[in-house]
């Protein structure tokens, strides 16, 4: 394993260790398990002092070859799609080259196909998956099944502009205002045709698959953990992201009132 390790040229360790790290950002996961990951593979490699320092948008790795050599990166971290399954892989992936039973090159390979499974647009089970979300919440906020059923009908709508959004490559500032509006003002155009409607649990259900909980949950992590850099960036993410929600969904009552005719 380690003669395969010392054939593969220093260009192409740097990408697996970069690699591993920017899909595990990319998808939701933190950045101490991006930099834990990087410096475990890299002693797995034969690597010595491995380094990696990871910010929300940006990724440091610094690690000295057999020979001598101190080799150094930076790359740049988008935001990308929540999937925590890909986060998993690449953690088992890990395992395996830090114990030695993966080398660089398998596991660039296997890195690579999961980089390109990743980037594959969205399919109808994150429809899915909002939808019965949304109902689930909207049970536990007291609702009947047809309050479950149109708060899934609602989920799974917004799910789809959102995607649509994705594919356009448009902004999440225009698709977050247009779910809040539509989470809020669709129960409330409904109330109109079925009085009986609680409108509060059809609200409080759609709005749950909108709520940034991952951005939530790493700003707490990351802030416990030491990290206040990232803790108050994901921190920053999370609430302007609920923000444009409330916005959107404050946007619903003028609307309605224009519809009736009553103006603004």
């Amino acid at each position: 394993m380690e003669t395969e390790n010392r054939s593969f040229s220093p260009d192409q360790m740097m990408e697996t260790l970069q690699l591993a790290a920017q899909i595990i950002m990319e998808s939701g996961g933190e950045t101490f398990r991006a930099e834990e990951t990087v410096c475990r593979m890299g002693a797995g490699f034969g690597l010595q002092q491995v380094e990696s320092f990871a910010v929300p948008s940006g990724l440091f790795i610094s690690y000295r070859t057999a020979d001598g050599r101190l080799e150094t990166s930076v790359r740049r971290v988008h935001p990308g799609r929540t999937d925590l399954t890909k986060v998993n892989q690449v953690n088992g992936i890990s395992r395996q080259a830090a114990a030695g039973r993966l080398s660089a090159e398998e596991a660039l390979q296997q890195l690579k196909a999961l980089d390109m499974l990743r980037k594959t647009p969205a399919g109808f089970g994150a429809l899915g998956a909002a939808a019965v979300c949304a109902a689930g919440f909207c049970f536990l906020f007291r609702g009947n099944w047809p309050e479950a059923l149109l708060a899934a009908a609602i989920a799974a709508l917004v799910q789809g502009i959102r995607l649509f959004s994705e594919r356009m490559h448009g902004h999440g500032i225009i698709s977050n205002i247009l779910g809040g509006l539509l989470t809020a003002f669709l129960p409330a155009l409904a109330a109109g045709w079925i009085p009986e409607l609680m409108t509060e649990a059809v609200v409080a259900g759609a709005l749950m698959p909108l709520v940034p909980g991952v951005a939530m949950a790493n700003a707490v992590q990351d802030s416990l953990r030491g990290d206040m850099f990232s803790g108050l960036s994901h921190g920053a993410q999370a609430l302007l992201t609920a923000c444009l929600i409330a916005g959107g969904a404050l946007l619903s009552p003028p609307l309605l009132r224009l519809l009736k005719g009553g103006g603004l």
